[in-house]
């Protein structure tokens, strides 16, 4: 009876871990990701699907794709399952290949493309403010 007990509570605890489990950065963009990798770069285009040219590129600063870059790196995500098609912006993070994904700001939430998983940020690591900055200072009329 006793083991029994114990048994159930390690599958309660085993089940609690999971459900609650957070990703990195090198999680969510997969093994071969190299975080470090040189000369890493940003490229960002706005989602409009009011207009012909659905996507308008954005320029950002050099400085501000490193701090997205880092900010990227510092987050913890969490794996969701109903993910939004509500698309704000289409980033591209390149570092040792390019790795691109749909963001959806208001939810602080993420559309891996490759691999059609869907995440949002748990901890505040500044991502989606400074690419709320980024593409209000920076968007093109």
């Amino acid at each position: 009876m006793g083991i029994i007990i114990v048994a159930l509570l390690l599958i309660m605890v085993g089940i609690i871990i999971f459900a609650n489990r957070t990703y990195s950065a090198s999680d969510v963009l997969g093994d071969y990701a190299d975080l470090n990798a040189e000369n890493p770069f940003v490229s960002i285009e706005s989602i409009d699907l009011e207009t012909e040219d659905i996507f308008s590129s954005i320029e950002i600063p050099e400085e501000t794709q490193q701090e997205l870059i880092e900010a990227f790196k510092n987050a913890k995500f969490k794996r969701v399952t109903d993910g939004s098609s509500d698309y704000d912006y289409r980033i591209n993070i390149t570092l040792n290949t390019g790795y691109a994904m749909y963001a959806v700001s208001d939810k602080k939430s993420l559309s891996i493309i490759d691999t059609h998983e869907y995440y949002t940020i748990e901890n505040d690591s500044d991502f989606f403010k400074i690419l709320k900055n980024a593409t209000e200072k920076n968007s093109k009329p």
